[in-house]
């Protein structure tokens, strides 16, 4: 252990006075809290009423459909909310709403295990649809307070990095209860009364990492007065911001990347769940080591990976893990064995989380080269857009997948799937993100925010920041 503490503080340690690694550690912990629930939703529930209920596969498609048309209205004016919400000295704010919607996230995960096979799929549809709903906008309020928060606290590129790669490495343990075990008990058979007291578990262990991470963050009101919220007075106004946010260049280019590529590498865990299981034909142990091995080989070169976005710049990078990540997914179109599996899933998970450290810098410098035109900070207004974004890529590649078993007579209640039905979970897990990689790869080569710019964009939140605090402290 003390090997292990020398090492994080080696590599996440202060330099210059900024954050400590207590500081970063204790900035990154309500990230890998809220991992558990979507991965839950959006890789392995499908499976679960697919294979278990017995839920039609192009019902779980329009379900998806819905849901994100439903995201489309609330995210953004969450976000909006949010921004104008005022700091209370007794609640304060961005922690208040993450504490509040924990719980409401957990209660729901919890009654989407309860659906009964004996259920109607028009009564399982809608069941299951409420319940996206509400933990969809609790999600969304959580995920927006949190990353508002974590993008003031942290406002030096070199900062989010680490914070980032302290939640990949939290995260990725924490999440892989997510994900072995219903690897374990979907690959190869499912038994309800198995899986529920199982995920229940899960979810009390998650409740669990809610209370530790949000125990110690603190709402300080000197944080808050870091930033010019926008002043809006009526859902016209919003809708303005909104439509120059969007047509802007940066988020534009970005949005078609994330939307397309991002989107599919992202999906990649239940396309591999079906893969596993009716392609290669192993079992739950075998598919189990496929998914943990990928993960062990990216958090040991992930560190490696950060270093060269802080010197290269995170377009460069983002762009460079294209390489791996299609590598991976052409590889689907052909291996026949589990061990072959372990190498694809390796080359798309590094690609995966690569990207995803890139892209809270990314993220994060839309928002503050938001500021740096406009005088105004809209995290929340840009967090619940991207939210929404997060939601509908997700419900994008489900519903592609999805519709691609339905066409191809994908039967989740037989033992042995047909040629055909084999070929279409190969065109769904690898030939479609091939598809969607190289389309999304255009719009990122595009994208404005190159090293140069991204380092003046940094050096401005940081002043900014730095500068408010000081004229509070001299007030």
């Amino acid at each position: 252990m003390g090997k292990l503490a020398t090492f994080f503080h080696e590599k996440f340690g202060s330099e210059g006075g900024k954050l400590t690694f207590r500081e970063k550690l204790t900035l990154a912990l309500p990230g890998p809290a809220s991992v558990i629930g979507p991965i839950i939703i959006h890789n392995t529930l499908m499976k679960f009423y697919t294979d278990i209920i017995g839920l039609d596969a192009k019902f779980y498609g329009w379900i998806y459909l819905i849901y994100s048309i439903w995201n489309a209205i609330n995210d953004p004016l969450l976000g909006a909310y949010i921004d104008k919400l005022p700091f209370s000295k007794k609640r304060g704010k961005y922690v208040y709403l993450m504490k509040v919607t924990a719980p409401t996230m957990l209660i729901s995960i919890f009654f989407m295990l309860l659906s009964s096979p004996s259920w109607s799929d028009w009564v399982v549809f809608w069941v299951l649809l409420a319940e996206l709903f509400i933990f969809d906008t609790a999600y969304t309020v959580y995920s927006v307070a949190y990353n508002s928060y974590f993008l003031l606290a942290a406002p030096d590129k070199e900062e989010r990095v680490d914070v980032d790669i302290i939640r990949t490495y939290i995260g990725n343990v924490l999440g892989a209860i997510t994900t072995i075990i219903p690897t374990l008990l979907l690959v190869g058979g499912g038994n309800r009364a198995l899986v529920i007291p199982v995920f229940s578990v899960v979810i009390l262990v998650n409740a669990g990492m809610y209370f530790v991470a949000l125990r110690t963050l603190k709402d300080k009101a000197s944080l808050y007065e870091t930033a010019t919220p926008p002043e809006h007075h009526n859902i016209s106004e919003v809708l303005r911001d909104v439509k120059r946010i969007v047509i802007s260049k940066p988020f534009l280019t970005y949005l078609l990347f994330y939307i397309i590529a991002r989107g599919a590498i992202g999906f990649y865990f239940t396309p591999f769940l079906y893969f596993m299981d009716s392609v290669v034909k192993t079992s739950g142990t075998v598919a189990t080591l496929a998914d943990v091995i990928p993960g062990v080989i990216m958090l040991i070169l992930l560190p490696w990976a950060g270093k060269k976005i802080k010197v290269y710049g995170s377009k460069l990078i983002t762009l460079l893990a294209f390489i791996p990540a299609v590598a991976g997914f052409s590889s689907l179109m052909f291996i026949t064995k589990g061990w072959q599996a372990v190498i694809s899933y390796t080359l798309i998970v590094f690609a995966l989380n690569v990207i995803q450290t890139a892209g809270v810098v990314l993220n994060g410098e839309l928002i503050d080269y938001d500021e740096m035109q406009t005088g105004t900070r809209k995290t929340g207004l840009y967090g619940g857009l991207f939210a929404l974004l997060t939601t509908s890529l997700t419900s994008l590649q489900a519903t592609i997948f999805s519709g691609i078993l339905s066409r191809y007579g994908y039967d989740g209640t037989l033992a042995a799937q047909s040629e055909r039905a084999v070929w279409g979970i190969r065109v769904g897990a690898g030939l479609v993100p091939i598809i969607m990689c190289v389309v999304g790869f255009i719009p990122m080569l595009f994208f404005p925010i190159g090293r140069k710019l991204e380092r003046e964009i940094s050096d401005f939140n940081v002043a900014a920041r730095e500068g408010n605090k000081n004229e509070h402290e001299e007030g």
